[in-house]
């Protein structure tokens, strides 16, 4: 079937992260020539495909190579809710044309959320290397269409990173993005957390990070820094972690800071402060419309998280201007020490300009009526 596809794709999701199975897919990613679309659990880039590894979505180019695949092959993921169960939105159309095959270790997966054509049970970690020794010596001349799209995911994030709305203070959510991820390093830990910085992140990051922790499914709250903090102990310490997050999901467990600095780990945490519940309040705009009483959504801007941070025997800083984002994170790096870097963001963009909300929300019953 593979041999026999002219639109093949791989759908990737976490559990190749949490597999560390990057190199085999790659193997088999490489035999197929085919583009990767990210699932919104599986945002790890795989070293040596991040060109054409682009988001569902949220990519011109990952919902052009959906609608036009005769093959997809997942990994990895569920086929949940964030990518319509593989049979609705962006799938319906070339349904009739496309087969599916889906690595998966439960049998009794296979089948709930869509029909697969050939499931195979089993370990990723055993099937995917299977599949790439297989197609080894007849590996797939790539579609016409492979090129287009790589260029246009290409420009698409560098408009981005130059319309990202600057100058503002304080600082537009995007643009704290976008000069947050161009300082993410090469070799570090990406950890996500929040409600509208999240959906910032997913179209203006400008990092592709190997490895990437977010708690994606329902979306919950306040994993950032345990994680964080989890994931660089698990590490050893090695690599440099950024923690992106909104200032309401940090506070969850912000005492974690202290277990952070006790142990000296090398975690900046980039913190967009709207001092709100950003998503909510959007929702109460959408519902109720401009000025409605907004209740339990707002705190107090006298809070500063960069002092607690310091309290906790954190490096702090705080910043309320796009051109102090970037050395403020370098600096933070360069402590030593474990960072808290408070950002001041604009409140009304926050909760009013989401980028891609419309597909976000096409993932739950409210955005499928």
């Amino acid at each position: 079937m593979i041999r026999a596809a002219e639109q093949p794709i791989l759908l990737v999701g976490h559990g190749v992260h949490t597999a560390r199975a990057g190199e085999s897919v790659k193997r088999l990613a490489d035999a197929m020539a085919c583009p990767v679309i990210q699932t919104s659990g599986g945002t790890s880039y795989i070293e040596g495909l991040e060109d054409r590894t682009w988001p569902y979505g949220f990519s011109p180019s990952a919902v052009e190579a959906v609608v036009e695949s005769d093959l997809c092959l997942a990994i990895g993921t569920e086929l949940g809710e964030p990518v319509h169960y593989g049979r609705g939105f962006h799938w319906v159309e070339n349904e009739a044309n496309r087969k599916w095959i889906l690595v998966e270790q439960n049998a009794e997966a296979i089948g709930v959320n869509r029909p697969i054509d050939v499931p195979l049970i089993g370990d990723l970690r055993a099937i995917v290397p299977q599949l790439a020794d297989a197609l080894a010596d007849s590996p797939r001349t790539p579609s016409k269409e492979l090129d287009g799209w790589i260029e246009r995911d290409a420009q698409r994030l560098a408009e981005l990173a130059d319309t990202a709305p600057s100058g503002m203070s304080p600082v537009h959510p995007a643009r704290l993005v976008v000069e947050a991820t161009k300082e993410f390093p090469a070799d570090g830990i990406m950890v996500r957390d929040g409600g509208a910085t999240t959906i910032f992140q997913w179209t203006y990051s400008q990092a592709k990070p190997h490895d990437v922790m977010w708690n994606q499914n329902f979306g919950h709250l306040g994993t950032g820094l345990p994680y964080a903090v989890g994931a660089s102990v698990a590490d050893g310490g090695e690599r440099p972690v950024m923690l992106l997050t909104g200032d309401s999901s940090f506070m969850f467990h912000i005492a974690e800071l202290e277990t952070a600095a006790r142990l000296n780990l090398p975690l900046v945490c980039v913190v967009a402060v709207d001092y709100a519940w950003g998503l909510e309040v959007g929702v109460y705009k959408r519902t109720f419309g401009q000025g409605s009483r907004e209740t339990g959504v707002h705190w107090s801007t006298k809070t500063r998280l960069d002092k607690v941070g310091e309290g906790f025997g954190c490096h702090g800083e705080y910043v309320e201007r796009d051109e102090d984002i970037a050395p403020a994170i370098k600096r933070a790096f360069a402590s030593g020490k474990t960072a808290v870097v408070h950002v001041a963001v604009d409140p009304k963009a926050n909760s009013e300009e989401m980028p891609s909300y419309a597909e976000f929300r096409t993932w739950y019953a409210e955005g499928m009526q």
